[in-house]
């Protein structure tokens, strides 16, 4: 299983999470991602990149995009943020 690493931004981001439903799929992601680390989109709204660069993959947490980086040498998965989808163009 890959390790997965928080950023700051993504922690921040989570806590403002108040629906159970929304809380609850969030865990089960990150459940997928550290197994299944290349399973999020590679396809990223252009603002997204800008924001994160290049290389990042999503994967849809309604109504949030959570953002991360699959890093295959060594294992990692650096979860940098969940984006708003109705904002990210």
């Amino acid at each position: 299983m890959a390790r997965l690493l928080f950023s700051n931004q993504f922690l921040d981001d989570a806590a403002t999470i108040w629906s159970p439903r929304v809380n609850e799929h969030l865990h089960g992601v990150l459940r997928m991602i550290e197994r299944f680390p290349e399973s999020g989109s590679a396809y990223r709204r252009a603002s997204i990149t800008d924001l994160f660069g290049p290389g990042v993959r999503t994967c849809a947490i309604s109504p949030f995009d959570l953002v991360y980086r699959y890093d295959r040498e060594s294992d990692t998965v650096y979860l940098y943020g969940l984006v708003n989808q109705k904002t990210a163009r």
